[in-house]
């Protein structure tokens, strides 16, 4: 495990964790037009509450994310399987820290604009990326 690579997943981990995040924000805003549910970010949390809706909808997310990440099974692309791998080790663990930091974020019960709300957000994305990014390098 070199420094370098380290970084460099620990960004990636980063961009990624707020791409996720967003995009579950944003997933949950679509189910509340049809089903009025609260914007949850982990699952855990959503299982806990018993928003099964948003339970079921944030899994069948993370695992479309983690499945788009999978090399495709013909014999041209099983030989960048080692180009792919990298990416989906990233991909899953950062999947992981961000539904299991997301608590942080669905506990706090304040409205989903204030700045202490989307501090939080900010800080759970960082600190998921990291962790995630670090952990890829690190068993990968």
């Amino acid at each position: 495990m070199s420094t370098r690579e380290t970084r460099y997943n620990a960004v990636a981990g980063v961009g990624y964790a707020f791409f996720v995040s967003v995009v579950t924000l944003v997933l949950e805003a679509v189910a509340n037009i049809f089903y009025p549910t609260p914007l949850v970010l982990s699952p855990i949390w959503a299982l806990i509450r018993g928003y099964l809706l948003s339970f079921i909808l944030i899994l069948i997310l993370y695992g479309l994310l983690i499945l788009f990440t999978k090399p495709y099974r013909s014999e041209e692309m099983m030989s960048y399987n080692i180009y792919f791998r990298p990416a989906q080790r990233t991909v899953i663990y950062v999947i992981i820290a961000v539904a299991i930091l997301g608590i942080l974020f669905d506990a706090y019960p304040g409205p989903l604009w204030s700045r202490t709300k989307i501090g939080i957000f900010i800080a759970v994305n960082i600190l998921a990326g990291v962790i995630g990014g670090y952990l890829a390098a690190r068993f990968g």
